[in-house]
């Protein structure tokens, strides 16, 4: 998976651990696994803008600015780290996250393309 969909997903994963959310689900697994997603994450952003990102998603979570901060120091991390990404896709397969990915390969001319996943559909017509 690309470093920018996986540190998507991995943020989006871990905003309801950081929003408190885990308070009123009790310790499930989801809310367990997002706070080690989240532990993990925040090892792998050490660097002074990464540590920035983290503390500024940490203090205000609802805000999308801090949360477009966090993505993008991720995926400069896992895009520096190729091992780091593969360890964060298999952390949240194994934590319940669904990490989704698609591809299209088209060749031709004129051509429709369409994709869907969870259960969505895509006509063409």
């Amino acid at each position: 998976m690309d470093p920018a969909t996986l540190a998507a997903e991995a943020v989006a994963f871990v905003t309801p651990y950081l929003l408190d959310f885990a308070k009123n689900l009790g310790a499930d697994a989801a809310s367990e696994g997002s706070e080690s997603i989240w532990h993990w994450i925040k090892g792998k952003l050490a660097s002074p803008a990464g540590a920035e990102a983290v503390g500024d998603a940490e203090r205000d979570p609802k805000d999308s600015a801090n949360a477009q901060a966090l993505q993008a120091a991720l995926t400069k991390a896992l895009k520096a780290d190729p091992d780091a990404a593969k360890a964060l896709e298999a952390l949240l397969k194994t934590s319940g996250a669904t990490v989704s990915s698609q591809t299209a390969t088209v060749t031709g001319n004129a051509n429709k393309v369409g994709q869907a996943s969870g259960g969505s559909s895509v006509n063409i017509g």
